[in-house]
């Protein structure tokens, strides 16, 4: 079945209405974006929010942890701003980690440039990454290099800071129409790779940033350290052309939730699972999430079997799945970026951890999984079953509230069931999946 991309991608839009997300249909499938670090193949990304994750809310509170992800199957970690915050027009008693007043320090509230320093090495001793946040937009209205340098953020006639987003009160534009402005900031950049090792940037809005800032830039990042790794918060195949690795996946999110609760058919997912693979940079590897600091805890999204339907789902799909500090335990509570709020890892949902711990290692183990390459089971989508191939995977996906009859063996012999999202057994090609139940089976050659 031939699919008219463009199509598919104005429908999506009708559906998504996300800021960040690309209202332009380009396909730039036949680019190649950027060659992915080899440490990237298999990884799932695990974002923490230092005041939140531990009681101390410190590096050091991080670092004691470290090897409790490492058992987890965790390779990598994103850790939100750890800068000093503005206290100008600042949000909530501590201030939103958004709100950048120094991008040379680190948060005296985390501890010390010593502190993250260890965090680092512990993190690498144990072979995983650390990436960092990397605010390029904005920083605070009292940002330390105003006062030497006044002209590096927007202002109006009146020489007021002005700012894209009306609602960031406590932030001000950097002005990317000065070349001192670019300066500065490739000189951030450079420094937390030299000075501490890390491994990659998680780029905040970065497509409110011009394009050509990002070309200039991200090849001097890789000169220092070729295998660096960039994720963009922003849903652009054009960022990939300039040089990123990642960018989110707003769009196959909202689609997922609108078809689990009926409001749309499971056809225009897959169809724009093929559009998103075809239209992107071939090198490509969205970033795959049901939460993060932004978004509601998924627990709370998805109900009940809903949860585990969607957790297959995005660890079925290439690119790189993210779990954000306290979704493993099934936390149903996104913690204030403005107050101290720390998760309660007392309230442990077994099942959850046991689920995404499962799915975390049969990432790194099945090759395929990680493949941008899907064979869609079309005759089953109208029933509301998601069911597909990657090469010697199949992925069933019973994304209604009924139990829906199945033919595994659509495409080939079922050989093994690899994962399956709820606790029946299931012992034969010819099954019944239960409502929202997810499979992950190996098959063999169909005789």
């Amino acid at each position: 079945m031939l699919i008219e991309y463009s199509l598919i991608f104005n429908e999506m839009l009708r559906h998504v209405p996300e800021l960040g997300v690309e209202r332009t249909f380009m396909n730039l499938g036949a680019e190649s974006g950027p060659q992915n670090p080899d440490w990237v193949r298999g990884l799932t990304l695990y974002e923490i929010y230092v005041r939140a994750f531990s009681g101390q809310g410190t590096f050091n509170g991080v670092t004691e942890r470290l090897p409790e992800l490492k058992r987890l199957g965790v390779d990598a970690i994103w850790l939100m701003p750890i800068y000093p915050i503005g206290k100008d027009h600042r949000k909530g008693t501590l201030g939103s980690p958004y709100a950048i007043r120094d991008y040379f320090n680190v948060n005296p509230e985390y501890g010390s440039k010593q502190d993250f320093k260890r965090l680092v090495e512990q993190a690498h001793a144990l072979n995983m990454r650390v990436l960092i946040d990397m605010v390029p937009n904005h920083v605070a209205p009292d940002f330390v290099g105003l006062q030497s340098q006044p002209h590096l953020i927007k202002r109006d006639a009146q020489g007021q800071p002005l700012r894209k987003v009306q609602d960031w009160t406590d932030i001000a534009d950097l002005d990317y129409g000065k070349k001192e402005t670019r300066e500065f900031m490739a000189k951030v950049m450079k420094f937390w790779i030299e000075a501490f090792d890390v491994d990659g940037y998680r780029c905040d809005v970065a497509g409110l940033v011009p394009l050509d800032f990002w070309q200039w830039v991200i090849p001097q990042l890789r000169k220092i350290k070729p295998d660096f790794y960039l994720l963009a918060e922003w849903e652009s195949p054009r960022l990939h052309r300039v040089g990123f690795n990642s960018t989110y996946d707003w769009s196959t999110l909202r689609l997922l939730r609108n078809v689990l609760n009926g409001e749309v058919g499971a056809e225009l997912l897959a169809d724009w699972i093929l559009t998103k693979t075809a239209i992107y940079p071939q090198n490509s590897l969205p970033l795959r999430f049901l939460e993060n600091h932004d978004l509601p805890r998924s627990r709370r999204t998805f109900q009940d079997e809903r949860l585990f339907a969607a957790l297959t789902f995005i660890f079925s799909l290439h690119g790189i799945p993210l779990i954000y500090n306290g979704q493993e335990i099934g936390a149903e509570k996104t913690p204030s970026l403005f107050e101290k709020d720390t998760i309660r890892n007392e309230e442990n949902d077994e099942r959850i951890a046991t689920t995404i711990k499962q799915l975390i290692k049969l990432r790194k183990d099945v090759n395929s999984l990680s493949l941008a390459q899907y064979s869609f089971n079309r005759d089953t989508l109208a029933e509301g079953l998601l069911m597909f191939t990657k090469e010697d995977i199949g992925v069933a996906i019973n994304l209604t509230a009924q139990t829906k009859q199945v033919d595994l063996n659509w495409a080939g012999n079922v050989e093994k069931v690899l994962f399956n999202s709820q606790r029946n057994k299931i012992t034969k090609a010819s099954e019944t999946l239960n409502a929202y139940q997810g499979l992950i089976f190996k098959i063999g050659r169909a005789e």
